[in-house]
């Protein structure tokens, strides 16, 4: 404990005593007693004690003791209202940006629908016409074979 300069009237082995008695009654305040263990035990279990409840060294500290370490300064109600403005406003920006986007991709989605449909109508005019040459072609050789058979009868 504290090292006091020698009272009047008591000797330094009362003063001694006085010392153990006073550090035994702050033990029981301040430390972990461990009842029926011996002295060298108690002194053990006390300097594990006080060795894990003191501060790192120096070294091992990541920053000096002197600086201080700053955190960043809590934003006002007004700026941070700004600052939520703000990015409710990027926000609603971008929405509309990709609103546009979806509504261009759909309409070029459509646009090519109907090329296709304007196709397959094209094919299916093609296809019909070929078919009426087709019919026709064959009708004019029926009328032909007719023509070649009724020359024939008539020489």
């Amino acid at each position: 404990m504290f090292e006091s300069e020698p009272r009047a009237g008591l000797t330094e082995e009362e003063e001694r005593r006085e010392a153990e008695q006073l550090e035994t009654e702050l033990d029981k305040y301040f430390f972990t007693v461990f009842d029926g263990s011996s002295p060298e035990d108690v002194s053990h279990a006390k300097q594990l004690w006080t060795s894990l409840s003191l501060l790192p060294p120096l070294e091992s500290r990541l920053v000096n003791a002197d600086i201080r370490q700053r955190l960043p300064i809590a934003r006002t109600n007004h700026e941070t209202l700004l600052v939520v403005g703000k990015v409710k406003l990027k926000q609603r920006q971008e929405d509309r940006l990709q609103e546009v986007r979806h509504q261009k991709q759909r309409q070029e989605e459509r646009q090519r629908y109907m090329d296709m449909a304007r196709r397959r109508e094209d094919i299916i005019n093609m296809l019909h016409q070929q078919r009426q040459k087709r019919i026709q072609v064959k009708h004019t050789h029926r009328h032909l074979d007719t023509d070649v058979e009724e020359v024939r009868r008539l020489q």
